[in-house]
């Protein structure tokens, strides 16, 4: 028990006091945070509110050290927008251990194994931020590369801390990092198709599939790039036509043609019969 004396003193009980501090697994855990992350993330602002405010209640009959992880998950993660990407498992244990050594900013000793059947390596990496993006992935500084990677938890074999500290650049953002990656890998699509938006950065965010599309501020609106081949430039149409603000299409020519064989088919199908 805790006493403060005073006009406006009091005694408060240490959380867990009368009650067993409320315990979850790694898979619970992880559960929860996602869920009302993703809650105020994909619903309307009252559904925001409630769902931080469920966040704040449950740190009150948590453990300090469950308190500690919970705090960790949520600096480490940023939910986007639902979207349509195949959702691939990892191991939670591992998704909570890169968001606390990414939290207090702890090196980490990682064994990976990278695509199409490649062998285990062992890279020393110092994890800046978490996104889940149909898969998990983690934005790392390796130090065997030298460079900045971007590594796939549910290939990630084991993790070690080295009780080495960094520093997280200012305002790294992981999610766009994996996002602007996947958007414009060559598989994607030989075609880079660009367009000028008439909205603000945040609005266009939130209206569009992150996974798909990089989304930068130009010319006091948003240019959206997305790359595809022509099978999916109808796609990459639908989305523009449900969007309420002024488009103007950049290229490729070939992009250019396929909206106006569109415009052509909805005024066909719109004429009077």
């Amino acid at each position: 028990v805790e006493a403060s004396p005073g006009r406006n003193g009091g005694v408060r009980l240490e959380s867990g006091a009368l009650l067993p501090s409320v315990r979850f697994t790694d898979d619970e855990l992880l559960a929860l945070v996602m869920g009302l992350r993703g809650a105020a993330v994909n619903s309307d602002e009252g559904l925001e509110r409630a769902a931080n405010r469920a966040l704040t209640r449950l740190e009150t009959v948590l453990s300090p050290t469950v308190r500690a992880r919970l705090r960790a998950l949520q600096q480490a993660l940023r939910p986007v927008p639902l979207d349509d990407m195949r959702p691939v498992a990892a191991p939670s244990e591992h998704v909570i251990a890169l968001a606390e050594a990414s939290s207090a900013g702890q090196r980490l000793q990682i064994s990976y194994r990278g695509g199409r059947g490649e062998v285990v390596t062992e890279r020393r990496i110092d994890p800046y931020g978490l996104a889940k993006l149909g898969a998990w992935y983690v934005v790392a500084y390796c130090h065997l590369r030298e460079d900045l990677r971007t590594f796939r938890v549910d290939r990630i074999r084991s993790i070690r801390p080295l009780g080495e500290p960094f520093e997280v650049p200012e305002d790294f953002d992981a999610v766009r990092h994996v996002n602007d990656a996947i958007a414009m890998a060559p598989l994607q699509g030989n075609l880079v198709c660009s367009v000028w938006l008439d909205m603000d950065l945040q609005t266009a965010s939130r209206r569009l599939a992150l996974a798909t599309v990089v989304l930068q501020p130009a010319d006091e609106g948003v240019r959206l790039t997305v790359r595809t081949d022509e099978s999916g430039l109808d796609w990459v149409l639908h989305h523009l036509l449900r969007l309420r603000c002024e488009v103007r299409i950049e290229g490729p020519e070939e992009f250019r043609q396929a909206a106006v064989r569109m415009a052509a088919r909805l005024e066909a199908i719109g004429a009077p019969q």
